[in-house]
């Protein structure tokens, strides 16, 4: 196997203090220069969702979404600009309040698609022109469609519908009014699932259609009625398509789709499917050989090939993704780079069809990676940070979407065939606000941790930050728990927000993430409990071993998700940290794999509860067992529509502080999900943890305020 380390074949310049542990104080800035990142800042930004570049690889467009605290108000209108760093944006669409324009993409070099409601009964299609910005709508839906695909070749649109069996769009938004009217509202199941991450559900699948369009003279119709394109699968009612584009002569569709059926809650099988634009025919899968999970699935330019990201281990949904490429002509498959630890989580061609470019994690950043097909070496061709998105343009370069702890999705150009690919930032939406507030650079260190193996942890200054003095460290905890926090940016969980409170922040990259290679992915196995907190624990030890300017009596522990689960766990393990913020934790592993939705992530980590050799996995990983030893306060955060770990959870966590007499609080969002994501319960949210943490670690932290 190659080692995951042996993958770089450039390198790349950063600013960085000579020593994370010795910092210099001239490494900084002049802080009478700079204002604090608040919350308030942080949910003000705009912020960047899709994009599209045009035909001529010239111009892009995309959308961006507000919020100003002052009106409480949001929108989400089109933007548009030059692909050239000295031209500027500009609104393609007006900026107003309640308004949604999202998705976009180009007919031709004068006018773009997106999807939006704007007084029409549901979510639709309508055009913009870019000379003199009309909007136009194109289809009239009473029910929502959405991730919309157009092929100017095939004349024809693509796009996703929730339908009832054996209805159009039209009949089941009437469907669907009819069954609100009834005078019981009793739902009745008979598999699982019955509920999904936030909401419940309903006889409704998310269908994959295609309508015919014709364009003349600036001016997109509707040509005739949708087609459901997997009609005809003969696998059974239900399959829900994703990630799906048209083929090069635009004669098929390929798409990617979990495989439904009794053990869909505990299956993680996916297919890989091309079916034919007009339905004619069944879809065909085409990776029937496997039972894991798939995604990223995508044509060569050339036509000649499908590839997609395979995962083999049935149940897992973090095994190592294996890139697959597809022969058309003759059904051959070919696993790329087998010999080579990394797992890609998106992958593109190249316009000439020679390589595939694939967002890869990669220790503390996310870049994005080039692989010659039929090579074994892939070249990373981006800088620190991380790659959300990117698409290959006409003319073989790249435009991306990039973030890190410094600044959130911007759009970037890069020409990989470059000897040396230089990064060029595009979009300057958040440019003057982030100029003026501290954002402290990631920087990193290594320690040995469980197993004996290396371990890297982020570290982020405070503002004001001063050698000669003392800070507190807040120590942030990543959820997944087969994730890495990695160098990218969150509105959720900002690491700069507690710089900005004055905490040193630190961050361990504990066995289980998925940017070290699939060995240290896999580990968790059965060990939530175990190697992450040896980690943990092991690598503070030696942060404090190191520093002058943090004791390790002012520290502090948050996490969400896994992250609230550790929470849980080292409150029954130790009281070194002053004060602990647990968000929609695991709390009682037992109960959570009843209650959970997507069973096969407490199957395979922990065990199946009535199996006896495998409840003593679970049992052995149960931070209950421990809550007789806590001891150390606790603020408990959970929401109503978090179906991943049920609100049951966090109450029992706050019933067991109360119970025990621990300081503790509970707050309660009755309208949010496993995620906090609207803007005031954001800005409440940061208030209220970082008040929580300040009082323990004597900090004076910002405070949320509506006057």
């Amino acid at each position: 196997m190659v080692k995951f380390t042996a993958l770089f074949f450039l390198s790349f310049s950063a600013f960085v203090i000579s020593d994370v542990f010795k910092p210099d104080a001239s490494s900084f800035p002049d802080w009478s220069k700079l204002s604090k990142f608040t919350p308030e800042t942080l949910v003000q930004l705009r912020r960047i969702n899709g994009y599209s570049v045009s035909p001529d690889s010239s111009t892009v467009v995309y959308s961006t979404y507000q919020y100003n605290k002052t009106d409480n108000a949001s929108g989400t209108n089109l933007r548009i600009m030059k692909l050239d760093p000295s031209s500027s944006a500009t609104d393609l669409t007006e900026a107003k309040y309640k308004q949604g324009d999202s998705g976009p993409f180009w007919i031709d070099d004068n006018t773009v698609g997106f999807s939006a409601v704007r007084g029409s009964p549901a979510s639709n299609l309508f055009t913009v022109s870019v000379k003199d910005k009309k909007v136009t709508q194109v289809t009239n839906f009473t029910q929502d469609i959405g991730g919309i695909v157009y092929s100017p070749e095939a004349s024809m649109i693509a796009f996703t519908s929730s339908v009832y069996q054996g209805m159009d769009i039209d009949e089941s938004a009437k469907e669907t009014e009819k069954r609100s009217s009834r005078p019981s509202s009793g739902v009745v199941y008979d598999k699982l699932f019955v509920r999904h991450w936030n909401v419940w559900i309903d006889d409704t699948r998310a269908q994959l259609f295609t309508a015919p369009v014709s364009f003349s003279n600036g001016v997109l119709s509707l040509t005739g009625k949708p087609v459901n394109i997997i009609a005809k699968y003969t696998g059974g009612w239900g399959l829900e398509p994703s990630v799906y584009n048209f083929s090069p002569d635009c004669k098929s569709i390929v798409f990617v789709a979990k495989i439904e059926g009794k053990e869909e809650a505990w299956s993680t099988e996916g297919g890989v499917f091309i079916a034919p634009v007009d339905g004619s025919t069944a879809p065909v899968r085409i990776n029937s050989n496997f039972k894991g999970a798939v995604d990223s699935s995508v044509y060569s330019p050339d036509g000649k090939y499908v590839s997609w990201l395979q995962m083999a281990t049935p149940g897992y949904e973090s095994d190592q993704n294996q890139v697959i490429l597809y022969e058309i002509a003759t059904g051959k498959q070919t696993r790329l780079i087998p010999d080579v630890d990394i797992s890609p989580i998106q992958i593109k061609f190249s316009s000439d069809s020679k390589s595939i470019f694939m967002i890869v994690p990669y220790q503390k950043d996310v870049p994005l990676f080039q692989l010659e097909i039929g090579s074994n070496e892939p070249k990373r061709i981006t800088d620190s940070g991380s790659i959300d998105d990117f698409e290959v343009l006409g003319n073989g370069k790249l435009i991306t979407l990039k973030s890190s702890f410094q600044f959130p999705a911007t759009i970037y150009t890069i020409d990989p065939s470059a000897k040396t690919p230089t990064e060029t930032k595009i979009s300057t939406e958040n440019d003057a606000v982030l100029k003026s507030v501290w954002m402290s650079p990631t920087y990193d260190y290594w320690f040995t941790g469980a197993l004996n193996e290396t371990v890297q942890a982020l570290v982020v200054f405070p503002f004001g930050f001063d050698p000669s003095k003392v800070y507190p460290v807040a120590t942030l905890i990543h959820g997944g728990p087969q994730l890495s926090w990695n160098d990218d940016w969150s509105y959720r969980w900002n690491p700069n927000i507690y710089t900005n409170q004055g905490y040193v922040v630190v961050i361990i990259n504990f066995h289980g993430g998925n940017s070290y290679g699939q060995k240290f992915t896999d580990s968790i196995q059965h060990n939530w409990g175990t190697y992450p907190y040896e980690d943990i624990m092991k690598g503070l030890d030696y942060f404090f071993s190191k520093v002058e300017y943090a004791k390790e009596d002012n520290i502090v522990a948050l996490g969400a998700s896994y992250g609230g689960y550790m929470i849980d766990w080292i409150n029954g393990h130790t009281n070194r940290f002053r004060a602990l913020v647990c968000h929609d934790g695991n709390f009682n592993l037992v109960d959570s794999s009843y209650s959970t939705e997507e069973i096969w992530f407490s199957d395979h980590d922990l065990g199946i509860p009535w199996v006896p050799e495998q409840r003593e996995w679970i049992e052995r990983n149960n931070p209950e067992r421990f809550v007789g030893n806590w001891e150390t306060p606790m603020f408990v955060i959970h929401s109503q529509y978090d179906y991943r770990l049920d609100l049951s959870e966090g109450i029992s966590e706050f019933t067991a502080l109360q119970r025990r007499g621990i300081e503790s609080k509970f707050l309660y969002f009755p309208d949010e999900s496993h995620w906090v994501v609207k803007p005031p319960n954001s800005m409440f949210w940061y208030s209220e943890v970082l008040k929580w943490i300040g009082k323990y670690s004597n900090v004076t932290t910002w405070t949320l305020s509506w006057d």
